[in-house]
């Protein structure tokens, strides 16, 4: 059972909507609502009891959480295991379910919504809490971030796009929660999995012994992990440990020795190949180019 944590870390910054003085009818349908980009640090956890409003803890008011990731990633802690949050993805956590969701990576970028528990919404508590790849999530953050610009703008027809908007959101939300699917156990031994692989990327991985830490056929696990990511275990394994590198390359003063090392290749030469693959260009010079903006950035 989590208890309740908020930490959010001053860097992160977060647009908050006021469905109250929005037009239309989402006020009836959604208690809170926003649009995200958080680095640092970002954790929430909730016991399930009920919710932080107004001031004060409210043990009568439940809501359903709904979150659409654009970018960056994040880790989801159920009662059942962990779950990886990635790009695409929607997440969802039905009202009086415990959790505890949290940045991991240098940054996630998402739209987040809590829908009230009316009757309309009552049928999500039948829902397994969870994370999904899904068509539906870029659409919803596309919907969101529309809807914080036009909240920030003034115009005569400021409230009649406004009053559309709202409406393509609910019927957005509606069809996102149409599609939800239910995890398998294996489903979610898969994601707990390869949240693992992810924090030791230096060892020598491969499909064998991947399939064996779930107990199942290579063949199996190939299926699997294409089924659940659309790609082969190894290029999800090698997509992974280039994200890291770039990680590495951008944010710490590493040698390409030492980063090789961490992200698992036997030799600066195998990973720079390997890199220069994947990305068009040398890791030395993805790093001077990065180096420029992210100095820029500041």
């Amino acid at each position: 059972m989590w208890r309740d944590i908020l930490n959010i870390d001053p860097s992160c910054e977060e647009d908050f909507f006021n469905f109250d003085s929005l037009p239309g009818k989402g006020k009836s349908f959604i208690a809170c609502a926003g649009v995200s980009h958080l680095r640092s640090e970002y954790r929430v956890g909730k016991t399930g009891k009920g919710e932080y409003f107004n001031g004060q803890q409210n043990d009568r008011v439940h809501v359903h959480y709904l979150i659409s990731t654009k970018s960056g990633g994040a880790t989801l802690s159920l009662d059942s295991g962990q779950q990886a949050v990635s790009p695409n993805t929607i997440m969802l956590i039905p009202a009086g379910t415990p959790f505890l969701y949290e940045l991991d990576g240098d940054h996630w970028d998402m739209c987040w919504l809590l829908l009230h528990d009316c009757p309309e919404y009552q049928f999500i508590r039948q829902l397994n809490a969870g994370v999904w790849q899904s068509e539906n999530a870029a659409l919803l953050y596309q919907v969101m971030a529309m809807i914080r610009d036009f909240d920030h703008s003034d115009g005569h027809y400021q409230p009649d796009i406004q009053l559309r908007l709202i409406e393509v959101l609910l019927y957005q939300i509606e069809q996102t929660l149409k599609k939800t699917p239910t995890q398998s156990v294996q489903q979610q031994r898969f994601q707990a999995l390869m949240r693992s692989v992810t924090k030791q990327l230096q060892l020598p991985w491969s499909v064998k012994s991947l399939a064996a830490e779930l107990h199942i056929s290579e063949p199996q696990f190939y299926r699997l992990c294409k089924k659940e990511t659309g790609k082969t275990p190894m290029k999800l394994l090698t997509h992974s440990r280039m994200e890291y590198a770039c990680y590495l390359l951008r944010y710490t003063h590493y040698s390409l020795e030492q980063i090789a090392d961490t992200v698992g290749y036997a030799d600066s030469a195998s990973f720079a190949h390997r890199f220069k693959q994947l990305y068009q260009v040398s890791p030395g010079r993805w790093r001077n180019s990065n180096d420029k903006n992210h100095q820029h950035d500041e």
